[in-house]
């Protein structure tokens, strides 16, 4: 039983490893002018798709690591949070109403399993609205960005390096609208979710207006 859960959270974030390699993979040799181009106003470049999968990682994380936390205090490790916490919507729904679904998400997102949740996120089938904490920040340098995102991953890995003996199948976040994960979850969960947008990042560069070298 310990091997199937360790076996579990190693797949999963193997996945996730591979998932921010084809991020990186898919942006080297971008220069300046093509990480902040943009297709037309109102759209992120893909610098400031990067930005936001930075940010997105570092808001999961800190959830992992509060579960952490939990758990050695000896508290049950579970995260219920509201749109207060974090404010991810669907697209044109207005933030104001987000209080008063939470309940008739939360029963609908009961009957809605991972994968689904997974696969709808990884191929952009719902518009989303990101939450505030993940809002990109413009014409950050490229090397920064990729220095940024390398450190990101390995701060990911070490809060699993420096926790061995957790079982982490039993640390559960609870969200209105993005459903309940366990940290396995979760990071498979974070590898849609950056999968969904290396898609958004193909589409800019295909753009054709998109700079070219010489």
């Amino acid at each position: 039983m310990i091997e199937a859960r360790s076996s579990r959270l190693s797949e999963s974030l193997e996945e996730f490893r591979a998932t921010r390699a084809r991020t990186l993979a898919l942006v080297e040799g971008l220069t300046q002018s093509q990480l902040d181009y943009a297709p037309r106003r109102g759209r992120w470049s893909a610098g400031e798709v990067l930005d936001h999968v930075l940010l997105a990682e570092t808001t999961n994380r800190d959830q992992i690591a509060k579960l952490i936390k939990l758990k050695r205090a000896g508290r049950r490790p579970e995260l219920r949070l509201t749109f207060s916490d974090l404010n991810v919507s669907v697209a044109y729904l207005p933030r104001a109403v987000l209080p008063l679904l939470e309940t008739p998400l939360t029963l609908m997102n009961m009957l809605v399993p991972d994968s689904l949740r997974n696969y709808l996120t990884r191929n952009r089938l719902v518009p989303f609205q990101n939450p505030d904490v993940a809002a990109p920040r413009s014409e950050r340098p490229g090397p920064l960005l990729r220095d940024d995102l390398i450190a990101s991953l390995r701060e990911t890995e070490a809060l699993f390096q420096n926790n061995p003996d957790l079982d982490y199948g039993e640390m559960v976040v609870r969200h209105p609208l993005l459903g309940r994960y366990d940290v396995p979850g979760l990071l498979r969960f974070m590898s849609a979710h950056e999968q969904r947008h290396q898609s958004q990042i193909a589409d800019i560069i295909s753009d054709p207006r998109f700079p070219r070298t010489a």
